[in-house]
């Protein structure tokens, strides 16, 4: 008998401990599983704008700041703005050189380069996209230069204009990318959205299509990405794209607003419509409707859902496959 009671104080022991759980501590969600934890903060700390971004080699430096470009070789270093890419023929053609260098005499354009869309290095060759914009903030020309690093000259290399907008927006952006040995971006160009990808042999940017309507892209990988379009319909599209193949696979439409919850896989989306809100397992097509006050975190033991925000007084940990609900917390039954 005394045998029998041990093994069933065991038995509940361990059925106890391995039962999930969500509870609020200082500001943090406890999620546990088992013998597996994690940590949940209600606020992420806020991301730090990159003041700089520099390429060494030996003794010679290329540096992004807000100098703009700055070459250093040994103890002399000389910063330039690209003034003169603005109203380069080599950078732009015909109306498009005629209309930058009236809307710069009107103070409307600039000559001097906003910003940097982006960055990389291949070798001893530091590539550079600046960004030119308007009076309004809006871009107008980005451009990709280069300084080889091997080389003791204080003159960048002005290589191609984009035949687009980048997707930058922030005065040292990471928008620029390396796919396969091309520089590459994903651009803008009219209504349609897709890669350029600089060609060295012919000097010039490629543009391969990959759809219209772009609210949203999100690198998920070095090769793949989530978007979001507008179709023509009045419905937003959120899909995967496969980077080096150019193959697209359609996720999820709806009339509600899109956007991917994180870069995470399975993808997650989240509807928003109204008061309606939904969230979406792209892999399964599991849907979970939740209040429009929610926040929410994927970790690797399930999704942690609370409300309100900033003070939670209730949450939720589910499962990502099916939305079932592993585990609950409430303020008022602590």
């Amino acid at each position: 008998m005394i045998g029998q009671i041990t093994l069933l104080c065991l038995s509940f022991y361990q059925t106890s401990v391995d039962k999930p759980s969500v509870k609020f501590f200082q500001d943090n969600f406890i999620v546990r599983v088992g013998d597996k934890r994690a940590d949940v903060p209600i606020q992420l700390p806020k991301e730090k704008p990159r003041l700089s971004i520099s390429f060494r080699k030996n003794k010679n430096y290329a540096v992004w700041d807000d100098r703009g470009l700055t070459i250093r070789i040994g103890k002399i270093a000389k910063s330039t703005k690209l003034e003169a890419i603005a109203t380069s023929p080599k950078a732009l053609d015909g109306d498009d050189l005629t209309k930058a260098i009236d809307l710069i005499q009107k103070k409307k354009r600039f000559r001097a380069v906003t910003a940097l869309s982006g960055a990389k290095r291949i070798g001893s060759i530091a590539y550079f996209v600046g960004r030119w914009e308007d009076s309004d903030g809006k871009p107008w020309l980005e451009a990709l230069i280069s300084v080889d690093l091997d080389q003791p000259t204080y003159h960048p290399k002005f290589l191609a204009t984009l035949p687009g907008s980048s997707l930058a927006n922030k005065p040292i952006d990471d928008r620029l990318f390396i796919l396969g040995t091309r520089m590459t971006s994903i651009i803008r160009k009219d209504k349609s959205w897709g890669l350029a990808s600089y060609d060295e042999k012919t000097g010039r940017f490629e543009f391969n299509e990959v759809g219209t309507g772009l609210q949203s892209y999100t690198p998920t990988s070095d090769r793949t990405g989530a978007f979001v379009e507008r179709t023509d319909y009045g419905t937003q599209l959120g899909g995967r794209i496969d980077l080096k193949t150019l193959t697209r696979r359609e996720l999820v439409e709806d009339k509600s607003t899109i956007q991917f919850m994180d870069t995470g896989d399975p993808l997650i989306a989240l509807l928003k419509k109204d008061a309606d809100v939904r969230l979406v397992n792209t892999d399964t097509g599991a849907e979970l409707n939740l209040l429009s006050s929610v926040s929410m975190r994927r970790t690797p033991l399930g999704l942690v859902v609370w409300s309100p925000y900033s003070a939670p007084r209730h949450a939720w940990l589910y499962s990502l496959d099916r939305w079932t609900v592993l585990a609950e917390w409430v303020k008022d039954k602590e």
